[in-house]
Parts: structure tokens; sequence; C-alpha cells
């Protein structure tokens, strides 16, 4: 998973700019954990009852935050932390390796997003649904796990119409959230799959950009690469 396949490779090394989602430094992953977290007298355990609190203290376990920071977490900060911790992550993900590649070759690096952006996208989510949603990964963990894998394998083989398949049919399951989840996809994946199909052609209009995105961006009609092809530009898949 951690590994650039080769055809990936061969075009980075022909690339002359990498751009990609975001770029964090120490100054965007503090400003986005303060974000994520409560600065009144509101709190976690408010918002999702005691029985759901003990339960996201429970699978935040492996990150190591004490309680009290637990418990000053908005509802979407939990959900962007909740993880397998059975599953050990080997290498360094694909973005900072690009990263790494793209400095010691001192190639132009451009970041799509920035941090106040991101924020937004997760700090204007309705409450309501940040809990809907928290509360419903939580009581259907194992399910949610499950899906993790079958994603992870549809990724692998390149499949973007399963991963989105993946994700209609688990919401099909369970239609209380579908309305939140219906908010969720609106702003995390179509609102910004529109920024960035229009910020990512600066880049192209130079020529040999390489851009890298997360895979929900790349799928269907609202995707980053039909939202190109509508202002005259023609994808053909190498890999």
């Amino acid at each position: 998973l951690a590994e650039l396949p080769t055809a990936v490779r061969a075009s980075f090394d022909g690339a002359k700019s990498l751009m990609l989602e975001f770029v964090p430094d120490a100054y965007a992953r503090e400003r986005f954990l303060e974000a994520a977290m409560f600065l009144d007298q509101q709190t976690l355990e408010q918002k999702i009852g005691p029985e759901d609190f003990e339960r996201a203290l429970e699978h935040l376990g492996p990150i190591g935050l004490p309680r009290e920071v637990v418990n000053k977490l908005k509802p979407w900060g939990v959900l962007l932390n909740l993880r397998n911790p059975k599953r050990a992550e080997q290498g360094a993900p694909l973005e900072r390796q690009l990263v790494e590649l793209a400095r010691a070759r001192r190639m132009p690096l451009d970041q799509i997003e920035g941090v106040e952006e991101q924020i937004f996208t997760f700090d204007e989510f309705p409450m309501e649904s940040q809990v809907a949603l928290l509360k419903h990964s939580l009581a259907h963990r194992d399910e949610l796990l499950e899906l993790a894998e079958r994603t992870l394998e549809a990724y692998l083989e390149r499949d973007l119409a399963a991963i989105w398949r993946l994700r209609e049919q688990f919401v099909a399951r369970h239609p209380q959230i579908a309305a939140h989840q219906a908010v969720m996809t609106k702003r995390v994946v179509h609102d910004r799959s529109v920024v960035m199909a229009f910020r990512m052609q600066r880049q192209l209009r130079r020529g040999e950009a390489f851009v890298a995105l997360g895979a929900l961006h790349l799928y269907g009609e609202k995707g980053v690469l039909a939202l190109l092809e509508e202002d005259g530009y023609r994808a053909a898949r190498v890999f």
C-alpha cells in the first residue's frame, strides 16, 4: 500500500511540479488540533452521552490522548481519529514519500487547500450530523472495520466504482444516517472536488504537473476527472 507503483513513479519522475491536497507543517497541525476542540464549556460527553463517550475513549486509546483531552474534542475530531488499532502502517504514507522525493529534486511543491479551508469543511458541519455519525460509528465499529478492509482491497484493485459502491451499500443498510451521510459526502467530497478541479488547472496549464488526490475525488460525474473534462481536458488511465 505504501509503495509507489512503477508506472506512477515513472510519471512522477517526468514531472516538473508536485501538487497535493494539503501539505501540513507544524503550525497547520497545531491549528487543526485547536479547531477540533471545544474552547468553551461544552464537552464531548455532553454531546454524545456517557456510554458513547466511554466507547470513544476506548477506541482512541491507541493514540494515547488523556481523558480530559478526549472530552474536549468535537465529534468531528473523534471521527477523523477512529482507526483500526490492529492494523499497523508499514512505511511512510504516500503523500510524505512524494513530498520527500519532490524536495530532493527541488521540484516546486504546491497545495490545493489551506489549513483554514480544511478546518471549515469539518467545523461548519452541522453538530446534529456530527453527533449522529459519531454515535453510529461507535455502535457499528466492527462493521466499519470490515468496510475499511474491503475498501482497501478495492483500492489495491484500482476499482474506483467499487470503493464508491461499498459506501453506498453501507448507507443503504443504515437509512437512519443517510441524510447525515449525504451532508458529509457533499461537504467532504463533492464540494472539495470542485475546488480541486479549479485550482489544479494553474499547474496543469504549465504542463508536466503531478497531482495527487484521494481516490474518492476521482470517481463519477462529480469527480475531479469529469470536472476537468468539462473544462476541456482529456484523461487517460496509465495504471
